[in-house]
């Protein structure tokens, strides 16, 4: 694999997935007037379940529909859809569920770390309203 072939199936998708969820998090911070890293935990576990989530349901729709289309329409917010290629040729029921929840795993296990790189992001920036002990020195 090329630079360029890993930055279309890596590159773009991440940005894109950073961008969202920094905009969730700039969106809820206004209208919350609370910063959406004050609880780390929960914003990493929440984008953790939204990732696997959103693996899960597109591997279904690509069980029941043509694993193609899914595969050429869901690369933004599916890093791992090349992982379709699992379900070509209509695996077992056991299989294909085994094959799902991998992919669930793997995409709630990714969007688990841009949800972190995005604490980090966050942390970094200067802001007066933080306490002195959240901003890095």
């Amino acid at each position: 694999m090329d630079a360029a072939t890993f930055f279309t199936y890596f590159g773009i998708p991440t940005l894109f997935i950073l961008l969202c969820m920094g905009f969730v998090g700039w969106i809820r911070s206004k209208l919350t007037k609370k910063d959406f890293a004050a609880k780390p935990l929960k914003w990493v576990g929440a984008w953790c379940l939204v990732g696997c989530v959103i693996a899960i349901l597109l591997a279904i729709i690509a069980g029941i529909m043509n694993t193609d289309f899914v595969y050429n329409h869901a690369s933004l917010v599916w890093p791992f859809c090349l992982s379709l290629g699992a379900l070509d040729g209509h695996p077992s029921l056991g299989v294909g569920a085994l094959v799902v929840g991998f992919m669930g795993l793997m995409n709630g296990l990714y969007y688990t770390l841009l949800a972190g790189v995005t604490l980090i992001v966050r942390w970094a920036l200067p802001t007066k309203s933080r306490p002195r002990w959240m901003r890095l020195q």
